[in-house]
């Protein structure tokens, strides 16, 4: 599956990466825990026969959701 989740992700870069709809129905799991599970990936070594550029691009994809989702969890918080 991890060879299913780097695919997904990176026909998806180009886009900001997969809307959570598609995460769900392709994998059964939450943005947050495919991010979880594709921040893994790229740490494997498996991940080194992607380009460095790309996993590059796809840890900076990474981060900027993981900074939105934690700003969306802080404006839910203060409601």
């Amino acid at each position: 599956m991890d060879a299913a989740i780097l695919e997904f992700a990176c026909r998806w870069l180009p886009y900001g990466g997969p809307p959570p709809d598609e995460i769900w129905i392709g994998f059964g799991m939450t943005t947050p825990g495919f991010d979880r599970r594709l921040s893994r990936i790229l740490e494997s070594v498996g991940a080194r026969e992607v380009p460095a550029d790309v996993r590059a691009r796809l840890h900076t994809q990474l981060s900027e959701r993981a900074r939105r989702w934690a700003i969306r969890s802080r404006s839910t918080l203060s409601l």
